[in-house]
C-alpha cells in the first residue's frame, strides 16, 4: 500500500492491483505515448517526443513506441501489460535491425515527423547552444543504427533480466526493463516505475561521450554529490553530460537547473529557478509572484536575482549567475562549486515553500 497525506493531516492509501486484472495493453501504451516521461525520466533528464506509434517498418513489425529526446537519441519500447515473456526481447532485436536498414528519408516517411529538421526543431535548443543540428544528426544517425531499447511490464522475469544484463555487461547494448508497480482507488491511479539497469546503461553512453561532455559530467558529478549531502532526499538523479543539469522542484511544470551558458572559452555559470507551464499567463504570474516574494519577505537569496522569459512556448525563470571563463577552469573552482551548491540549496529551501503556497 502506499499512504499520502492532505492538508488536514488524514492519510490515504492507495492498493496495489495487477495491472492486467482491469487493463488491456493499450491502456498502458495510451498512458506512456500520452507522456513518456513515466518511463524515460531517470535514463534522461532531457525533454522527449513521440515520433509514432505502432508504425509499420518495412519488415511488416510494429513497434509499440519511437521516442526521441532533444540529442536525437532514439529509443524503441515494447509494452507487456503483465509479465514480460523472453519473446519480447526477440521483438525488440527485430525492429533495432529493421531500423537500422533505413535511412533517413525512409524514417522519416513512417513518422510524424516530414525531416531531421523538423524534427530538431520541435525541440527548445536555447538551454544548449554548443549543440547544433550537426550534432543532432550525428546522434540521430547513431541511434537509427543502434536504436536504445527498452521493454516496459507489470512484472519483469527473472529469465529476461538475466537476458538484458548480459546484453549490457558482455555486448554494451542500451537495453533496459521497466517494471512498474501499480495502485488505486476509486478514481485515482499511481504508476511507480522501476528502471532495471540504468546504470548499466550509463556506463555504456559514458563510454561514447566528447571530452567536453566528460568535463560536463564530472562537474556536475561533484556539485550534486555536495547537493545531496546538503539537502538529503531531493533528488537520486544522476549527473549528466548536457551543459546543465535539472533538479525537481517538486512539481512537474517547475524545476531548478544548474547551467553553464556561453561560448567554449567564455562561460558563464547559472542558478535557475524555471517556470514551464502550458500557459505563458501562468509563467509571468509565477514570476512576479517569486520576485515579489523574494522583495516582500526577505527571503536569503544571495546575488543579483535576473529574469527573463526563454524558449517560443512562453516559459519564463529566474537566476543568478557567475562569471566563469573557460570550461576548464570551472571543472578546478572550488570556489564556483561551493557558490554553485550553495545558491541552489538557497533557491530550494526559500523558493519552494512559496511555489507550494502558490500551487495549493
Amino acid at each position: 500500500m502506499i499512504g499520502f497525506r492532505r492538508e488536514d493531516d488524514e492519510i490515504e492509501y492507495l492498493e496495489e492491483v495487477e495491472y492486467s486484472e482491469e487493463h488491456l495493453e493499450d491502456d498502458l501504451h495510451k498512458v506512456i505515448h500520452s507522456d513518456p516521461r513515466l518511463v524515460m525520466g531517470t535514463l534522461t533528464t532531457r525533454e522527449n517526443v513521440v515520433l509514432g506509434s505502432k508504425l509499420q517498418l518495412p519488415t511488416g513489425k510494429e513497434p509499440d513506441l519511437l521516442v526521441c529526446d532533444k540529442r536525437g537519441t532514439l529509443t524503441t519500447i515494447e509494452f507487456k501489460r503483465d509479465r514480460s515473456p523472453r519473446s519480447a526481447v526477440t521483438q525488440l532485436f527485430d525492429y533495432a535491425s529493421s531500423l537500422a536498414r533505413m535511412d533517413q528519408d525512409e524514417f522519416f516517411d513512417l513518422t510524424d515527423y516530414e525531416s531531421l529538421e523538423e524534427l530538431y526543431g520541435a525541440f527548445d535548443h536555447e538551454e544548449d547552444s554548443e549543440f547544433d543540428i550537426d550534432d543532432f544528426e550525428r546522434e540521430f544517425t547513431e541511434g537509427l543504427e543502434s536504436p536504445q531499447l527498452m521493454l516496459v511490464a507489470y512484472t519483469m522475469t527473472d529469465d529476461v533480466r538475466r537476458m538484458t544484463r548480459w546484453l549490457r555487461d558482455a555486448h554494451d547494448l542500451k537495453i533496459n526493463c521497466v517494471e512498474f508497480d501499480y495502485y488505486e482507488k476509486n478514481d485515482a491511479e499511481m504508476f511507480v516505475p522501476t528502471i532495471i539497469g540504468a546504470d548499466e546503461t550509463q556506463e555504456i553512453k559514458e563510454q561514447e561521450e566528447s571530452p567536453k561532455q566528460k568535463k560536463y559530467r564530472r562537474f556536475f558529478g561533484e556539485v550534486l554529490e555536495r547537493f545531496k549531502e546538503e539537502l538529503p532526499g531531493v533528488t537520486s538523479r544522476s549527473a549528466s553530460s548536457d551543459s546543465w543539469l535539472t533538479i525537481p522542484a517538486g512539481h512537474t511544470d517547475v524545476e531548478f537547473v544548474w547551467h553553464f551558458k556561453g561560448d567554449p572559452g567564455d562561460k558563464e555559470f547559472h542558478v535557475v529557478m524555471n517556470f514551464q507551464f502550458d500557459e505563458s499567463a501562468q509563467n509571468e504570474e509565477m514570476l512576479e509572484t517569486m520576485q515579489s516574494a523574494i522583495e516582500d519577505r526577505s527571503l536569503d537569496i544571495s546575488g543579483e536575482i535576473h529574469s527573463e522569459e526563454y524558449g517560443s512556448s512562453g516559459y519564463t525563470r529566474l537566476y543568478v549567475k557567475r562569471e566563469v571563463g573557460p570550461l576548464d577552469d570551472a571543472l578546478e573552482d572550488e570556489d564556483l562549486k561551493v557558490w554553485a551548491v550553495d545558491r541552489l540549496v538557497e533557491f530550494h529551501e526559500q523558493l519552494t515553500p512559496v511555489l507550494n503556497e502558490e500551487l495549493q
